[in-house]
């Protein structure tokens, strides 16, 4: 389950809305790949009080992890 995400602008949580297969944008990121997934995953979340949305890289592996 994605961890928490709080709105930067106004503080409320964050509605996790979707994980989005992405292309790897480093050489970590593409060490995370597998066979069966040719990318890494964005989680989109969307503020419900302003409607601001953000994305983050989700990682299996915590030590790759960018919140």
């Amino acid at each position: 389950m994605a961890e928490m995400m709080f709105c930067p602008v106004d503080g409320a949580q964050m509605n996790h809305q979707a994980d989005k297969l992405v292309y790897p944008r480093t050489r970590e990121e593409a060490a995370e790949m597998t066979a069966a997934m040719d990318g890494v995953i964005d989680e989109v979340y969307a503020c419900p009080v302003c409607g601001r949305i953000e994305a983050r890289r989700a990682s299996g592996r915590p030590e790759l992890r960018q919140d």
